[in-house]
């Protein structure tokens, strides 16, 4: 769509020139008579160079700033656009008079003509002066508007008794345009009537919160209920006998209810979390300990074997190891009922297991399986 605007605008510029450059070369009332299609032509340049010069460059970056030098400018601009056109023209312009007026009267007849084609050239640069001065008013507006709307979340309209009155955002339960004007309908059972059409409504709500489903229908997300593809229904209020519905544009039905489908999918997965958030949370498989090398466990053995009744952290300080890496070890040893535990929790510690004892445990094993 921006591509298409911006084509638009260079062709309907492009054909104004056009027009511009055919009248010039036509119609010898709106520049001197140069005698030469081309020097005709080039004229009109020149007065659309002073038109294009003004609309784009002298008044965006000198107006605001400097309105003073900015009048001057663009007289001056136009002085020169209109002496080089004259000087084009001139020399035809003397020979034809050369025979009726005397030096100084050519040179006052000059004059004359440079005033009228300055003159032109200052009306025709000054004539979308108007059109531009309005379109930044309405611009700023626009600005204010959306700073307004922004800060307060609030849209301004007018009830059915002329009123101006400010409704919130969230209130709005769907729009309607008719004409120049468009409707706007609450969840209370009330509509408001707002001047502009439905772009402008667009811009100003933005569309991550509300949704063109047709040209004419503007609808908030947050009041969908569902959608099957060509038409979307509204959640029911209770001043509702049945669900309002809407059909979709069916040029661009496809997107628009895929836009909507994606919305109520993620608005159900959002529910579904904030009501049961331990079921959407990733349960991690807890990671069996490592077993420690064979070379730690003999070691441990040994420091048992060496020193009974000793604990886990007196086995930390005597062989260096961690003490995560030492309950490990333990953990093995115990396992295969080479070491047992002595004493209590607390003062207890660990002593190597007697041959007998580990034959005799395993024996027993063997003979219960």
């Amino acid at each position: 769509m921006k591509h298409l605007n911006i084509f638009l605008a260079v062709l309907l510029n492009v054909l104004f020139c056009a027009i511009v450059l055919y009248f010039f070369a036509n119609y010898s009332q709106l520049r001197p008579y140069a005698g030469s299609a081309v020097k005709e032509v080039l004229a009109g340049l020149l007065m659309l160079a002073t038109l294009y010069a003004n609309y784009f460059l002298l008044y965006p970056l000198i107006h605001k700033k400097h309105p003073v030098v900015y009048w001057v400018v663009v007289v001056f601009v136009c002085f020169m656009a209109g002496l080089i056109e004259m000087a084009i023209a001139w020399p035809f312009f003397k020979r034809c008079n050369a025979a009726a007026v005397e030096l100084f009267g050519s040179f006052r007849l000059f004059l004359h003509h440079l005033i009228i084609v300055t003159a032109r050239d200052l009306a025709f640069t000054f004539f979308p002066f108007m059109f531009r001065e309005r379109q930044e008013q309405r611009k700023a507006l626009e600005a204010e508007v959306q700073v307004v709307y922004r800060d307060t979340q609030m849209v301004d309209v007018v009830d059915q008794k002329s009123n101006l009155l400010m409704i919130p955002k969230d209130d709005i339960y769907y729009c309607v345009q008719e004409g120049n004007f468009t409707r706007i309908y609450t969840v209370d059972d009330r509509w408001f009537t707002r001047l502009g059409s439905m772009k402008h409504l667009v811009q100003l709500f933005g569309e991550e919160d509300f949704v063109r489903v047709s040209p004419s229908v503007l609808i908030p997300y947050q009041y969908i209920w569902s959608c099957n593809g060509s038409e979307v229904f509204l959640k029911k209020m209770p001043w509702t006998k049945e669900p309002i519905s809407f059909i979709l544009d069916p040029i661009k039905d496809e997107p628009v209810a895929e836009w909507i489908i994606g919305y109520l999918r993620e608005s159900k997965a959002e529910k579904q979390v904030k009501n049961n958030p331990k079921s959407h949370k990733r349960s991690k498989p807890k990671r069996k300990p490592a077993v420690p090398p064979q070379e730690k466990i003999d070691a441990v053995l040994s420091c048992i074997q060496a020193n009974p009744d000793c604990n886990a952290t007196d086995i930390t300080a005597k062989t260096a190891f961690s003490l995560s890496t030492v309950e490990r070890c333990i953990a093995e040893l115990r396992k295969q009922q080479l070491i047992q535990h002595v004493g209590n929790k607390r003062s207890g510690g660990y002593r190597a297991t007697p041959p007998s004892a580990a034959n005799t445990e395993t024996e027993t094993g063997t003979d219960r399986q």
